[in-house]
């Protein structure tokens, strides 16, 4: 089993903190953002909730399946699910086929970027900077077994989106595990994802 993300939404405050840090790391052109703080309003009963997001890193990435110029490429060691830039066209193909809207396109560029999650950072024996950075710790990367095991709590993604992304959260009172398996087509959400956002 490959690593995956734990976010604990019951203690997220919205203050995206690591969409700025990460978009910072990867010097991302400004709106360019590959990890997002979503908004959630909950009509009923009536409550605010934020998830924070970005690749999953799915065990069946439709990403690495769709890539007409293979662009991508899952880690056999690590599970991550890597770009090479070099080889982006920008055609966006990426962004539309992923259930997450993950990857963010770059005008300036041209290209598409995502989460590699910060791959130099951990060969450097460092962690990714969007779990250093968080003030309320919330977010962790590690072989998704072992978060699960960590994290007993964590409603995981895994078995309700076919791509089996690697994700599980710690679910803040007004959100279901459902809302988070479709959070594009999630009535009240701000931030969905994708072009028109």
């Amino acid at each position: 089993m490959g690593q995956g993300f734990h976010v604990a939404t019951d203690r997220c405050y919205g203050c995206k903190t690591c969409t700025v840090s990460c978009a910072g790391e990867k010097m991302l052109n400004p709106g360019v953002l590959i990890r997002r703080v979503r908004q959630i309003d909950s009509p009923d009963p009536v409550g605010l909730a934020f998830v924070s997001m970005s690749c999953n890193h799915c065990d069946d990435p439709v990403c690495v399946a769709n890539c007409p110029v293979g662009a991508y490429a899952k880690q056999e060691d690590t599970g991550l699910v890597i770009q090479d830039h070099s080889l982006c066209i920008g055609c966006r193909t990426c962004i539309e086929v992923c259930p997450f809207s993950a990857p963010a396109y770059d005008e300036a560029s041209s290209q598409t970027y995502k989460c590699d999650g910060c791959i130099s950072r951990q060969q450097a024996g460092s962690q990714p900077v969007c779990t250093l950075t968080c003030p309320s710790m919330n977010i962790s990367l590690d072989e998704f077994g072992s978060l699960l095991s960590s994290f007993p709590e964590a409603a995981s993604l895994k078995e309700g989106v076919v791509t089996k992304p690697n994700y599980a959260a710690t679910l803040d009172p007004d959100l279901t595990i459902g809302l988070l398996e479709d959070l594009d087509g999630t009535a009240g959400t701000v931030d969905r994802g994708g072009e028109a956002y």
